[in-house]
């Protein structure tokens, strides 16, 4: 694996770091909904990689 693709981009550092930033103003209960959904969103790309890999679309 590329080294370099587990670094984020300048831009993905700059979308982090505004995300972080709106994640401390939520309330804890808000904080645990948008963790539930982000994680179900990472569930939903594994299966599509996945599904991608299955059929060939990835080579």
């Amino acid at each position: 694996m590329d080294i370099l693709a587990l670094e984020l981009s300048l831009e993905q550092q700059f979308s982090l770091a505004k995300y972080t930033q709106q994640v401390k103003e939520l309330s804890p209960d808000r904080a645990q909904e948008f963790l539930v959904e982000a994680f179900r969103q990472l569930m939903v790309k594994d299966n599509v990689i996945r599904a991608l890999a299955k059929t060939g679309s990835l080579n």
